[in-house]
């Protein structure tokens, strides 16, 4: 099997983010006016909140701009952007009241196709700090496609995760370490924020304010529920311990599946989200037992109390 650094090794651009001096000869840095770079269609998908590029804003106004974008030359002369959407926004606003905002220094790229510079914009958002979870979920999300793509080009790769590959990928364009398994538990947990949540809680979870745990508990009740509990809120709860500790107050409150049979269901819930490419025959018979030996209890109520006493007393008849 290829390591992760093989895999990824269509995608590399060789320090394109670090600082070395090899770097700012090959990818050397020019001043370009803000107006003349067009932000790149991939980006859609993350925020642009007014609020964050005030703040931002004013960072580089006192700080100056410590992390430079990255730009890239397209075939018909003009400049678009590869990463730093919101430092470009950042600087426009700084440029309506001084002119010295008006370009902005930048590290250039020529001769990166479309395909590499989308793939390069997700991998380098993924460690974007102003990202909420559902946005870090979606960069990944988003590799998907190239993921597949290498595995499918590389029969050795049959055996590697998609969410592995991902991780790869990231590592080689940006230099930084991320695991499979940190990309497919942030990508269940963005899922489960924007199906199970109601619109309060998920705003709170997308900002990063509930832990893991307090977004399961909140999944597990009625959206109506929910909305009530959040309602009934105490304002200076604010911190993420202040907001988890309350869902998991209010939730011990709430009538819910036994703990064994809750653990059993997430870990069944995980496996299926992220099956093997080829599920083995064990694998199979034990999910054939598993729904042969639940059936009884899919219908609720006296019904289903009639099973169990059935079911016990057979047992102690044995």
């Amino acid at each position: 099997m290829s390591s992760p650094s093989q895999v990824a090794a269509g995608f590399t651009i060789t320090g394109l983010l670090d600082g070395a001096s090899r770097t700012r000869g090959r990818y050397p840095v020019s001043e370009i006016a803000v107006a003349d770079i067009a932000d790149h269609p991939a980006n859609a998908a993350y925020s642009m909140d007014p609020a964050g590029i005030a703040e931002l804003a004013e960072s580089i106004r006192q700080d100056g701009l410590t992390d430079l974008p990255l730009v890239r030359k397209v075939g018909d002369g003009s400049w678009q952007m590869v990463s730093g959407h919101r430092r470009k926004a950042a600087y426009a606003l700084l440029a309506k009241d001084d002119p010295a905002y008006e370009r902005m220094p930048c590290r250039v790229i020529e001769g990166i196709d479309d395909e590499r510079a989308v793939t390069l914009l997700h991998a380098a958002n993924y460690f974007t700090r102003a990202l909420t979870v559902t946005e870090r979920a979606a960069a990944t999300e988003a590799l998907r496609g190239d993921a597949v793509r290498l595995r499918s080009e590389d029969p050795s790769l049959s055996g590697m995760r998609v969410d592995d590959v991902k991780a790869a990928i990231i590592e080689r364009q940006t230099g930084r370490k991320v695991s499979g398994k940190t990309i497919a538990r942030e990508e269940r947990l963005a899922r489960r924020i924007a199906e199970d949540l109601s619109p309060e809680w998920a705003a709170e979870a997308d900002r990063g304010n509930l832990s893991a745990e307090a977004v399961r508990s909140l999944a597990g009740m009625p959206k109506e529920r929910q909305a009530e509990m959040h309602a009934a809120m105490e304002p200076w709860r604010r911190t993420k311990r202040e907001l988890s500790d309350y869902v998991r107050s209010e939730g011990k409150a709430q009538a819910g599946p036994d703990g064994r049979i809750a653990k059993a269901a997430r870990l069944v819930a995980d496996f299926l989200e992220s099956p093997p490419e080829s599920p083995s025959a064990a694998d199979l018979s034990l999910l054939r037992e598993m729904a042969l030996m639940t059936a009884p209890y899919a219908e609720a109520g006296a019904g289903a109390q009639k099973v169990r006493r059935r079911a016990s007393h057979s047992k102690s008849s044995k």
